[in-house]
């Protein structure tokens, strides 16, 4: 009785501090619209988590007018057509209670003339979101069929996914099929802390790309607990991922899981400098001792998580690094990441190039308004990631969910540089993209030279899958592949409340090594709503 009198006075107190808000649908990274605010001297904006709140975002701009941004629409009240074309479809606002409905859809055409494909992409689908009391929510359903440029096409025949959007059927005679959920809901309680339920992605960083967690693999399942306090944000998240098996998939069974747990902390130490903490864990649902399930060893949101690991018997896969920003100026902002799976001193200090030196960095810069042209934006990213980092020795533990890495795109084993320029003028903006990476393929005959993050890691006998040697590990070992990708197209903004846009565009992509050559000249033309991450740069 005395539990259940604590649980009551517990919750009634959590009740008092309930506070409404939301969490920022503009998940794109060529459309967000709020980037250039909140890298700015003094906004002690905590930038590398994301998704954003838009009460915190609120407090640094007024999101509605940077939205709109001097754009004219129409006075007065909105017709249905108007409504779609310059707001929110459908509006709901009365006492406290708020929703809102919009509209996604992407209808693309265009033309792959390496192997003279002609491309389409039928996306349609709807979110919802708002607030009702103090509780917040957002949900979205898109269902797509597309056929894709060669390269796409390559990944998802391969992987049986289509690049962040989840697992596709055969279409027509050489077509995709597939589709994609995510919702959440949460609330703010006890002024400090924030709780969200749902299925969805998140990303770490303050780059493009990221070393730690990214949005770039499928949605999942997952409950979320950050605390802003002084300078600090702390975020603790557990998650379950998949891995797809083709066996289970041609017999209606379950995917094997695997559970995560992630942390980070943010410190803005001063107006410009902020450096974040992260570790993760994966652990199998299953695994040599039976059925795991969920492990209440990691519960604890403040528990450090190798010491939990190594008394477990040291069975699961653990992931350290480091994010770290400095606002230079106004303009200019550098940014940087560390991963580390593993770490012997004598063996990284050895010069021997041991299989189990997992590392990676990422280094880059953002600016804003370069040369003193209004938004004029240019980004430069280097990463690299040795081999082997993100995998263990069986693919149930690795750091991936549904076929796809959880954090970068390219897995490991890989160098890549990365150029962005973006520029804005009224409703219209050009975007200009280049790629270069090189990395370390698989020759497919099970011996894993450390990109593919579901291949094993541990040493190779003769009939099992798995690495060739102890050292002499560098990055590009195996099939040394080379990339280039370039992307430049114009659009323009019809509707920012759901990034309605027209577009038209181009992209040149060139896969090489000594066992195939992939050339790719892309031409495509279509309107579309441009807030999902969706990664095509690989």
């Amino acid at each position: 009785m005395i539990k259940r009198y604590l649980t009551l006075v517990t919750a009634l107190i959590l009740v008092q501090y309930l506070t409404a808000q939301s969490v920022s649908h503009y998940e794109d990274p060529y459309y967000s619209p709020f980037e250039r605010y909140i890298y700015q001297p003094g906004t002690n904006f905590h930038t590398s988590i994301r998704q954003y709140r838009m009460d915190q975002l609120n407090e640094v701009i007024n999101t509605d007018s940077v939205l709109y941004d001097n754009l004219r629409i129409p006075e007065g009240r909105l017709n249905i057509w108007q409504r779609f074309l310059h707001d929110d479809l459908i509006s709901l606002d009365k006492e406290d209670i708020n929703i809102v409905v919009n509209p996604l859809f992407a209808f693309e055409g265009g033309r792959e003339n390496s192997e003279g494909i002609t491309t389409w992409t039928n996306t349609r689908g709807l979110f919802i979101k708002g607030n009702i009391g103090k509780l917040y929510f957002y949900t979205d359903f898109v269902e797509n069929q597309a056929v894709v440029p060669n390269y796409i096409n390559v990944f998802a025949n391969k992987t049986n996914m289509m690049p962040g959007q989840g697992q596709r059927k055969n279409f027509g005679t050489n077509g995709h099929d597939y589709a994609q959920a995510t919702g959440y809901i949460g609330f703010n309680f006890a002024k400090y802390f924030n709780f969200q339920l749902g299925n969805g992605k998140h990303f770490i960083g303050d780059g493009h790309r990221s070393l730690l967690l990214s949005d770039g693999a499928f949605s999942y399942p997952y409950v979320k607990l950050t605390a802003d306090f002084w300078n600090i944000k702390y975020m603790v998240m557990w998650n379950k991922m998949l891995n797809y098996d083709s066996v289970a998939d041609q017999h209606d069974f379950r995917y094997p899981g695997k559970y995560g747990v992630h942390q980070y902390l943010d410190w803005n130490i001063n107006k410009r400098l902020s450096l974040g903490f992260y570790a993760n864990v994966v652990y199998a649902e299953k695994d040599t001792t039976g059925h795991r399930g969920f492990d209440i060893h990691y519960l604890n949101p403040v528990n450090f998580f190798r010491p939990v690991e190594y008394n477990l018997g040291s069975p699961d896969n653990v992931t350290m690094g480091f994010n770290a920003r400095y606002i230079a100026s106004k303009w200019l902002t550098f940014y940087g990441q560390f991963v580390m799976g593993e770490f012997k001193f004598d063996e990284v200090f050895s010069g021997n190039k041991w299989w189990a030196n997992k590392h990676g960095f990422q280094l880059g810069a953002k600016t804003f308004d370069l040369f003193g042209i209004n938004k004029l934006d240019v980004q430069l990213e280097y990463n690299q990631a040795r081999p082997y980092t993100y995998s263990h020795y069986t693919s149930i533990y690795s750091y991936s969910h549904l076929n796809q890495p959880m954090a970068h795109i390219l897995g490991a084993n890989f160098r890549e540089g990365l150029a962005i320029l973006k520029y804005r003028k009224n409703r219209w903006q050009f975007k200009a993209e280049l790629m270069a990476t090189m990395y370390g393929d698989d020759y497919g005959d099970g011996i894993s030279w450390g990109k593919d993050v579901l291949m094993p890691n541990t040493q190779r006998p003769l009939d099992t899958d798995g690495r060739p040697r102890e050292h002499g590990y560098s990055i590009g070992d195996g099939l040394k592949t080379n990339v280039y990708n370039a992307d430049v197209n114009v659009s323009f903004l019809v509707n920012p409340r759901n990034m309605f846009n027209i577009v038209a565009g181009a992209r040149i992509r060139k896969m090489s090594n000594d066992l195939e050559t992939i050339d790719t000249q892309h031409v495509y033309f279509g309107i579309r709503t441009s807030l999902k991450s969706l990664y095509y740069n690989f």
